[in-house]
């Protein structure tokens, strides 16, 4: 129900791994962060003071590369395009994005939709009300059942501030 996942999952193993391998903050170890230009509000953080032995780059920041020049490069080298990193379920994925793993990776969808519905049965023991993993206030399944078709605004919500707009 709250927005952690990079918190606990990323910031904090990393920042407890730098500290149990030596770094300090005498000799802080230098932390590169991929955010591109298309992500610099990103940069930079109250976490930074936090975690005094580590020191954070931005090196495609500092290149000038936005996620579109990335890709490019990474094209050029002939590597395949990278997914984004989130985790299977999370609830800031795009609407595009379900309905990709809906026709790609129809068993993951479902473990997504039984993770929804799992925790609404377990909010609804303790008298909370329901949450969902899109902003439609309805269970995946129910958003994404076959032969729903979901409006162009729905399905471009927040392309364009990730940084693939297309104007």
């Amino acid at each position: 129900g709250r927005r952690a996942c990079t918190l606990d999952f990323k910031i904090k193993v990393i920042a407890a791994w730098l500290k149990e391998h030596g770094a300090t903050p005498e000799v802080p170890a230098l932390v590169g962060i991929g955010f591109s230009t298309d992500e610099i509000k990103r940069a930079g953080s109250v976490y930074d003071e936090r975690i005094p032995w580590q020191r954070k780059e931005y090196p495609l920041i500092t290149l000038g590369l936005s996620r579109n020049d990335c890709l490019n490069v990474i094209r050029a080298v002939g590597l395949p395009q990278p997914a984004k990193s989130a985790c299977w379920f999370c609830p800031f994925h795009a609407p595009v994005e379900w309905q990709r793993m809906q026709r790609e990776q129809p068993e993951l969808f479902e473990r997504s939709c039984a993770l929804e519905d799992l925790i609404n049965a377990r909010r609804e023991q303790i008298g909370k009300d329901r949450v969902y993993f899109t902003r439609f206030g309805r269970p995946l399944r129910d958003v994404f059942s076959a032969g729903v078709q979901l409006s162009m605004d729905d399905l471009l919500d927040g392309v364009c501030d990730s940084g693939y707009c297309w104007t």
